[in-house]
């Protein structure tokens, strides 16, 4: 038993290992991972860094090709679209469902998290507004009953700002800001469907975010 707990252990950290690897930009897209090497770069068995590309392929991270070693897959815009897509049905229905959940406090913790990112956009502070960007979504996700859902939306968002980039758009974070103040006000408002509306339709909108997309990821269709 203890040897397995040391082995789940290490495969954590080895997953942990690569995906900062990948947001410092030291594992590009569409580059290929050499497992021998990898394996004697951190002094341990193939057997829990193979663990831990399975863990990032089930993520979207990472193909692993048979015989070939493992590709760093590229964000294609269909996958941002389809993840847009994902996010939204599922905050829109947690909101929707746990609306009675929803207190004064959490709604002043919104407030006071969107502040923040309006303050982080404007010292170009963007990983610590990704962070606050996360932990803002995750005040009405963690109301949830559904264990699942943070497991589930995580990685997806994750995959989409999962590597380096300078073309941040200082206009498209302030409208998500505004839109996220939108969605407070439904809140205190006690109108759940338009509050879910601002989500689904606006926030985590391909079509509606379309033009930002393509300029943040450099994207054409």
């Amino acid at each position: 038993m203890k040897d397995q707990l040391n082995i789940l252990s290490l495969r954590e950290q080895v997953y942990t290992y690569l995906r900062k690897q990948m947001s410092l930009g030291d594992l590009l897209p569409g580059s290929t991972l050499n497992i021998g090497k990898i394996a004697k770069q951190l002094g341990i068995s193939k057997t829990p860094l193979r663990d831990a590309l399975i863990h990032l392929e089930i993520e979207g991270f990472v193909t692993i090709l048979p015989r070939r070693g493992v590709r760093v897959n590229v964000l294609e815009l269909l996958d941002v679209k389809n993840a847009y897509y994902a996010i939204g049905m599922v905050e829109a229905s947690v909101v929707l469902d746990s609306f009675d959940r929803i207190e004064q406090h959490h709604i002043l913790k919104l407030e006071k998290l969107n502040a923040k990112m309006i303050q982080d956009v404007e010292k170009n502070n963007f990983q610590q507004l990704f962070n606050n960007n996360i932990e803002f979504h995750n005040v009405y996700l963690d109301i949830s009953n559904n264990e699942l859902i943070k497991n589930f939306i995580l990685p997806i968002k994750q995959r989409l700002y999962d590597f380096p980039r300078q073309n941040y758009i200082s206009r498209w974070e302030m409208r998500n800001c505004k839109e996220h103040a939108l969605f407070i006000n439904y809140l205190r408002q006690k109108n759940p469907v338009k509050a879910s509306k601002v989500l689904k339709d606006k926030h985590w909108s391909f079509e509606y975010q379309k033009d930002f997309i393509k300029k943040f990821y450099n994207a054409k269709e």
